[in-house]
């Protein structure tokens, strides 16, 4: 990811038990693992642990190969703070929590979880990111994943709504007044045939977004923006879709969206230099086929519109410190070694 160019990450995480679903002795072992490499690698890291209760809408019993995932609201809360008394918060850690869905937590359990938290933590959910989600929310609830968010919940700007992808007009209205962040994963909603989001009229009324890689279809946030754009190209067969009146060129007007509403869903002060602000930057190459001999100016079209090869990002540093240079990140080596030895082992 940091060769990429990200320079923070929004972790949804999923397993927090062994194999059989009894607890580590370390109840926190897992997501510390996660945390304490964020740390080595040297990108930023908001801990999201996920909540997960139930299989289905109607508090349907989970089965037995979620086991790793299943956390009571008390289970969840008491991980978290295991997390801040073992890892405390910095300027590139904070803490969250990730609510799975509205299938996978009830909203007791819901309402349980968001009363343990500090006032501005982050809160990450996926919604609505399937027709059939939506179609089972209906049956249960007698509402839409996102209405019922909204008519029921204090979504603010502390929400990362993730996906969102089958809203109706009145409720893309209602997210993009609420502040919430709509987290769009757009490489892995193509990969796994989810729809598009209606990001026109959603930016249109000055709604916020951040990008996602979700499953690790890609990790590189040229993909996310580029198949944003070309999505909504071939939905409404025009070009230059996601244009403003402000800004016409789609690449940095969708760079600059993502990195205001990513900063936002992380609840970390970054996405900008300026004072406050963790110090993350990415250089390019100036040299790069799709970048040479034009102003720096047209550098994000560039890189986000033409494919060439290997990515434009040269450098990365975070926190002030050069984590990527000449794109070899500085324990390449060693990194890429235990990541060998890692799915050796899974695949064995």
């Amino acid at each position: 990811m940091l060769k990429c160019g990200y320079t923070s990450v929004c972790e949804f995480h999923y397993v927090h038990h062994a194999q059989d679903g009894a607890r580590y002795p370390r109840h926190e072992e897992l997501a510390r693992r996660v945390v304490d490499a964020a740390g080595e690698a040297g990108i930023g890291i908001t801990m999201l642990p996920v909540a997960y209760q139930y299989s289905g809408f109607g508090e349907t019993p989970p089965r037995d190969d979620q086991r790793r995932f299943i956390h009571s609201a008390d289970g969840l809360l008491a991980l978290l703070d295991a997390l801040r008394s073992a890892a405390p918060e910095h300027a590139g850690l904070r803490y969250g929590i990730a609510p799975h869905s509205l299938r996978a937590v009830s909203e007791p359990g819901l309402r349980e979880l968001l009363a343990g938290l500090p006032a501005d933590a982050p809160v990450h959910i996926h919604v609505a990111e399937q027709t059939a989600e939506v179609d089972d929310c209906v049956r249960s609830t007698g509402l839409r994943p996102v209405q019922l968010l909204l008519d029921r919940f204090a979504v603010d700007a502390r929400w990362c709504l993730v996906h969102a992808t089958h809203v109706d007009a009145a409720e893309t209205a209602a997210l993009a007044a609420s502040g919430a962040v709509a987290g769009l994963c757009l490489t892995t909603e193509a990969n796994l045939g989810d729809g598009l989001f209606p990001a026109v009229d959603y930016l249109a009324r000055g709604g916020a977004i951040g990008i996602g890689s979700d499953s690790h279809a890609s990790v590189d946030w040229r993909a996310e923006l580029r198949l944003l754009e070309y999505g909504q190209r071939l939905a409404r067969r025009e070009r230059n879709v996601l244009a403003g009146a402000s800004e016409p060129r789609v690449a940095d007007r969708l760079f600059a969206a993502s990195l205001a509403g990513g900063a936002r869903a992380s609840g970390r002060a970054v996405g900008a230099l300026r004072a406050g602000c963790r110090a993350d930057w990415i250089v390019f190459d100036p040299d790069h086929p799709s970048l040479a001999e034009r102003g720096s100016g047209h550098w994000l079209s560039g890189a986000v519109f033409a494919e060439h090869g290997e990515t434009p990002v040269l450098d990365v540093y975070t926190g002030g410190e050069q984590v990527v240079e000449a794109r070899r990140h500085r324990d390449e080596a060693a990194a890429y070694a235990g990541y060998r030895r890692a799915l050796a082992a899974l695949l064995r």
